[in-house]
């Protein structure tokens, strides 16, 4: 009868500690507000408690690395999984949305710049991100390496950003004139700043997909976070915040 009483107890024990996990959630700065609002709503829906991790994706990438801890991995660029993967440190991925580049200019400098080639004006002020800490600085080089402009384009920047909020900041506030940010970035601050298209040729749009961990400690509910940000009700909220769907 003991025995029996105190088998009953670890199984309760056992359910309640599945229905209440604890998951540590790395994200990219540039897809917060979204996952904000994805993370409130599945942690009302499953009792779950999520914690949100926000910073560029190299910085998120040497931080899993380093503490070799962690449920779930959403970076703003796939090419942070496939390192990960290189690693066997990946359980699981699914696609979710794309990151655009777009180039954000500040309003009061839409005379300055009105399409890419004006990036490389003598007396623009630019920032780009760091490509060493996050998803659009990779990007931003590539498409001033395949533009043919990038040492002019290089010369008028400013300041170097650690993530894509912040590019978007420097803009927004009249910092700098212009940067090459997420389409999502530039939608935020649309009341303060034009989006200008970037020529296609010059770049392919960043996957962002979320990826379960092998160092995750509560999979089940890991990977039932990961279905919750990559269903079809998660990526039209994802497109209220400028994002576009996968094609």
């Amino acid at each position: 009868m003991k025995e029996s009483f105190l088998a009953t107890l670890l199984i309760i024990a056992s359910v309640l500690s599945v229905s209440a996990a604890e998951i540590h959630f790395y994200a990219g700065a540039g897809l917060r507000q979204p996952v904000d609002q994805l993370i409130e709503d599945f942690q009302e829906k499953t009792g779950h408690r999520v914690l949100a991790d926000y910073d560029g994706g190299g910085r998120l990438l040497a931080r899993i690395i380093a503490s070799g801890r962690g449920d779930l991995f959403m970076p703003g660029a796939f090419f942070y999984i496939e390192k990960l993967k290189d690693r066997g440190m990946i359980w699981s991925w699914q696609p979710v949305v794309h990151h655009t580049p777009v180039i954000a200019v500040n309003k009061s400098s839409t005379k300055k710049v009105t399409k890419f080639e004006d990036l490389a004006k003598p007396g623009v002020r630019l920032a780009l991100g760091d490509p060493k800490a996050m998803a659009f600085g990779r990007t931003a080089f590539k498409i001033l390496e395949r533009s043919g402009l990038k040492p002019r384009i290089v010369a008028n920047v400013v300041v170097y950003g650690g993530t894509v909020k912040q590019l978007a900041l420097y803009v927004a506030q009249g910092y700098v004139d212009a940067s090459i940010v997420g389409r999502s970035d530039a939608f935020q601050f649309r009341d303060r700043v034009e989006m200008i298209p970037i020529p296609s040729a010059y770049f392919e749009a960043e996957t962002v997909a979320v990826a379960v961990l092998t160092t995750a400690l509560a999979r089940e509910a890991a990977t039932a976070l990961q279905d919750f940000v990559s269903s079809p009700k998660a990526i039209n909220v994802f497109q209220k915040f400028g994002f576009l769907p996968l094609e």
